[in-house]
């Protein structure tokens, strides 16, 4: 609870920094905020997810309208399209910060037709980029994003506990995976508020978990035991498929698949996203799964003995034709 309310006011005040920069300076105001955002995993999380919610908007609409030469509108119908239209603009910005410094300078006079150039910065501020910074800070205070609930689950097996759930899954192998998914469901619901209920019946057959069912929003999310033979890449690849179908039973177009890797092998999953993203996701069926790779074999020496680990790359090709491998 700490960290999400000094994330909140951290949000509150990088948008006070923005509204009180000179106009000439708001480019790289612009610019730094944008890194800023980027370098919080929550934050990241919840703009990647909102950037699911309304994928048909009309960005270039939105961007012609801030020119002052028509009417302005919001083309979003969520608050999350429209945190994404406007962080959609301040990336621009920021990409055009060194090249043409006074770009944002130049959107809030098209905006404001106000004779200050000062005024019309601050107006733009307020009225057009502001909806972000509301967004951003009403969902970490009510929420935690999936992706960063998901990599702070990562984090605390592979840090913390490693151990002692290997120890519960070497005690009954048989039912070994019921053992992570059923411990990623009880940190789902404590550390992110996202609420699932343990294999339920869809026409797929029976997700491991899928979460809010009674909400507008399910949470589609499947977990696989790797081992590197019986239930290695073929097993994962139809873990990945189970879960597509998993979203359109839902009416979902997002999913995560979760790997419980029990071998010291690395696993390389190719991505649809920039190469430094995390996770690596891919667009099935117009569904996009996102791959969260978690170590969860104890290591059985310190990293600077252990010399170089074995990877496993999962191709693209594989990723349509799991019957194939």
């Amino acid at each position: 609870m700490r960290y999400q309310q000094q994330l909140q006011v951290a949000v509150r005040e990088r948008f006070r920094r923005l509204m009180t920069a000179t106009s000439s300076a708001a480019s790289h105001e612009i610019y730094l905020a944008t890194q800023w955002i980027r370098s919080q995993p929550a934050l990241r999380g919840l703009l990647e997810e909102a950037s699911r919610t309304e994928p048909g908007m009309d960005h270039e609409g939105f961007r012609s309208s801030l020119s002052g030469n028509e009417r302005f509108r919001w083309p979003n119908r969520t608050e999350e399209g429209g945190a994404v239209l406007v962080w959609e603009l301040m990336q621009n910005i920021a990409r055009l910060e060194e090249s043409q410094p006074d770009f944002a300078q130049r959107i809030a006079v098209a905006y404001s037709h106000s004779r200050n150039i000062q005024d019309s910065w601050r107006e733009l501020a307020e009225e057009v980029i502001q909806p972000l910074f509301n967004f951003l800070s009403e969902r970490i205070g009510s929420q935690s994003s999936v992706l960063h609930t998901l990599e702070r689950y990562r984090t605390r097996i592979e840090w913390f506990d490693r151990q002692e759930l290997y120890a519960r899954f070497e005690a009954d192998t048989a039912n070994g995976e019921e053992v992570y998914n059923l411990d990623l469901q009880r940190f789902l619901f404590l550390e992110g508020d996202h609420i699932t209920h343990a294999k339920p019946r869809s026409a797929s057959g029976e997700a491991d978990l899928i979460g809010s069912l009674d909400a507008t929003d399910p949470l589609i999310c499947d977990g696989k035991i790797f081992d590197g033979s019986s239930r290695g890449k073929t097993y994962l690849l139809k873990g990945l498929h189970q879960v597509v179908k998993y979203a359109h039973d839902y009416g979902q177009h997002t999913a995560y698949l979760v790997i419980y890797n029990i071998t010291a092998k690395l696993i390389e999953f190719p991505t649809d996203g920039p190469a430094d993203t995390w996770p690596p996701y891919t667009e099935v069926s117009g569904v996009r799964v996102y791959f969260v790779h978690v170590r969860v074999l104890p290591p059985a020496t310190t990293a600077s003995k252990a010399g170089k680990a074995t990877r496993v790359t999962i191709t693209r090709d594989a990723l349509t034709n799991p019957d194939a491998n």
